[in-house]
Order: C-alpha cells, then sequence, then structure tokens
C-alpha cells in the first residue's frame, strides 16, 4: 500500500533522538524537576522547623516573661498594700502626734498661766507684773509714752484676818481687785506685789489722769466693802501714785510710788498720795 504524499506512515517503534528515547529525556526531566522541587521543599521545611524553634522559643520567653509580669505584679499588690498600711499607721502617728502637741501646748498655756496670774484674785503674778512694766518703761525711753506706777495697800489687813479668818482676808484681795478692775482699762495691769500689796500700771496716762484713777479705785473700795456671810465687812486701801520722769529707771519710780504709800499710809490710810518727783521723795519710813 502506497503511502499518500506528505503523511508520515505508522510504524510499530518508538522515535529515537540520536541514542536515546525522547520517553525517557521527559522522565528525566520530571525527575530533575521533582528532585528541584523536594530539594526547595526540604529547605521549606529547614525554614518552618527554624521558624517552629524560634516560635517555641519565642513562646517560651513570653510565658517566663508573663509569669515575671505575674510575680512581679503580685508584688507590687502587696507592696501597695503594705504601704496603704503604713500610710494609715503613719496618719494614726500623726493624728496622735497632733492632740498630744495640742495637749502639751493647753498645758503649757495653762502653766504660763499660773506662773503668771495669782490665783487667789487673778490679778497678774510679781513676776509678770515687772516683766510688763519694764516693757513699758522700754516704750517710754523710745517714743516718751507716759505711764503711772500705783503702789496699793489694803488698810488693817491683819487686823480683818484675826477678827473674821483667813477665808474674809481672802475675800478683801478678791473683792479689791474686781473693784480696781471696774475702774481700769484693758490695757492697765494690776498685780499683786505680795500679802496684801497691789501694784497697777496704767499706760499712755500722765500724773493728773492717774491721780484721779487712783482717787476712783480708793473711793470704790471703801464704797464697796467685802460681801459675808454676817453682812458686808469694812474695808479702805492707802495708794501711792507716781508717773515716769525724766530719765528715771522703772525700779526708781517704783520705789517713788512705794514712798508715796507711805506717806499715805501715815496720813491715816484710806488717801492717794501723789509722788513729790524723783528729787523730793526720800526712802519710805
Amino acid at each position: 500500500m502506497k503511502a499518500k504524499p506528505g503523511v508520515v506512515p505508522p510504524t510499530d517503534h518508538p522515535p529515537v533522538v540520536g541514542d536515546a528515547f525522547s520517553l525517557y529525556d521527559t522522565e528525566e526531566a520530571v525527575l530533575g524537576k521533582t528532585d528541584g522541587m523536594l530539594a526547595g521543599l526540604a529547605q521549606v521545611a529547614g525554614g518552618v522547623q527554624q521558624l517552629a524553634e524560634a516560635y517555641r522559643r519565642s513562646y517560651r520567653e513570653q510565658r517566663r516573661l508573663v509569669r515575671m509580669s505575674d510575680r512581679m505584679q503580685l508584688d507590687l499588690q502587696k507592696a501597695n498594700h503594705r504601704l496603704a498600711e503604713q500610710q494609715r499607721d503613719l496618719q494614726a502617728l500623726n493624728e496622735a502626734l497632733s492632740g498630744e502637741i495640742e495637749h502639751r501646748t493647753r498645758l503649757e498655756a495653762k502653766l504660763r498661766h499660773l506662773a503668771d496670774t495669782d490665783d487667789l484674785t487673778g490679778a497678774v503674778s510679781r513676776r509678770r507684773f515687772m516683766e510688763i512694766s519694764q516693757r513699758e518703761w522700754l516704750r517710754y525711753e523710745r517714743d516718751r509714752i507716759p505711764a503711772c506706777l500705783l503702789m496699793a495697800d489694803l488698810d488693817r489687813f491683819k487686823r480683818l484676818n484675826d477678827e473674821f479668818g483667813h477665808a474674809a482676808g481672802d475675800a478683801a484681795l478678791a473683792s479689791f481687785v474686781e473693784t480696781c478692775r471696774r475702774r481700769l482699762r484693758k490695757v492697765d495691769v494690776i498685780g499683786r506685789m505680795g500679802g496684801e500689796e497691789f501694784a497697777i500700771l496704767l499706760t499712755e496716762i500722765g500724773a493728773d489722769a492717774g491721780l484721779t484713777v487712783a482717787e476712783d479705785i480708793c473711793r470704790l473700795v471703801g464704797e464697796t466693802g467685802v460681801a459675808w456671810p454676817g453682812g458686808p465687812l469694812a474695808l479702805s486701801v492707802s495708794i501711792g501714785i507716781a508717773a515716769i520722769e525724766g530719765t528715771e529707771t522703772f525700779e526708781q519710780t517704783l520705789g517713788r510710788a512705794d514712798a508715796a504709800l507711805y506717806a499715805a499710809k501715815h496720813a491715816g490710810r484710806g488717801c492717794v498720795r501723789p509722788s513729790r518727783g524723783p528729787s523730793a521723795d526720800g526712802p519710805p519710813p
């Protein structure tokens, strides 16, 4: 049978290129590609394995950090709790300390009051009167602000004590101070110098005005007397007065007022005598 022109007749053998069959070439190519793919997959698997190992390390590190963070948070909570307790303790301590300071302040004020005040009459103590008067004399030296000193002594006080008892004497002392305060201003100071003797500081007052105050006190004491269960007791006071003059010291003015007091006693008691001046007054008789 003749073949048609342009048509390759069929054959029972595969085509051959040189000495190799094309089928083997294809299989070799496929196997080569497969080996390449397997090598690539091996590389990918190695990379994945490395990633997995890195992930495991990261995971373990994260767990360690989380556990560390949990411990730190727990420690922080404990520390905050201790701090809160310490703050409460400190607040309680501060409150106790404030209370103690307040108590001590009140106690100191009470002690100062006891030290500065005559408990029986409420007049200032001798020491406190001297301190206030010395300060007033400094004002006079600096600004020439006038002031007067009154020395007062209750008349026949010992006889009052002997006839009616010490309770009557105490009542007379308290009554005298109360009567004086009815006439004195808040800025004036009355002090108990000892026994039945008192001193009065009149600030910003000259000799004439001071004499008027002293005479008013002397009159009021005689009119008021001493309230007593068996009836009012008669009471009188002798007063000497001295105003600051020149450059004399407080002690010199006090001495003049004391000398004037003795003059009032010698004049019959129950009266006021002014100082005759720094040069005229001598020592008390």
